[in-house]
């Protein structure tokens, strides 16, 4: 019963510390950015290099929820296999 248990209370709070982070990584985010657009870069590469990483955030932003329930099955199953023994 206590492998049970064990994965009960990890399941959760993976569950808790995950939904936390991608409630706050979005306002993180958009804080940064918010204030990196009101900042002048004088060098076009860097420029560019801001615009493009910028794009590449607000599009991997939506898969957080994706990535997060892959690892949660990856660590259910991992945590079942090695305390499904006892």
């Amino acid at each position: 019963m206590s492998s049970l248990l064990f994965l009960g209370f990890s399941t959760i709070m993976f569950i808790i510390s995950y939904g936390i982070m991608f409630t706050l990584m979005p306002m993180i985010m958009g804080a940064f950015f918010s204030a990196a657009d009101n900042m002048p870069i004088e060098s076009a590469e860097w420029q560019q290099t801001y615009e493009d990483t910028e794009d590449v955030i607000m599009w991997l932003t939506p898969l957080i929820p994706t990535v997060g329930i892959f690892i949660l099955v990856i660590k259910v199953m991992m945590v079942a296999s090695v305390r499904g023994r006892d």
